[in-house]
């Protein structure tokens, strides 16, 4: 692994204050907004995709039942 430049380290500590100390109130409440909902549409598309899969499953479940129920027994 190759040494860290200190002059590129010493700029990424104060990246983040630095920033803020630029930005408006507004320009920081619209990114913690963005970042928020940046999250929350992650969790909605794992929580789709984990919907999805069990309709799925589901639907496979009813039409499985569904043959069984309508087979006639041999002997009756």
């Amino acid at each position: 692994m190759s040494p860290k430049d200190p002059a590129a380290v010493s700029l990424g500590r104060k990246g983040g204050k630095a920033t803020a100390e630029n930005r408006t109130a507004e320009e920081r409440a619209n990114a913690a907004r963005k970042a928020v909902e940046s999250r929350w549409a992650k969790q909605r598309a794992r929580l789709k995709q984990i919907t999805e899969g069990t309709k799925t499953l589901l639907d496979k479940a009813k039409k499985r039942q569904s043959a069984l129920t309508k087979k006639k027994p041999k002997n009756a």
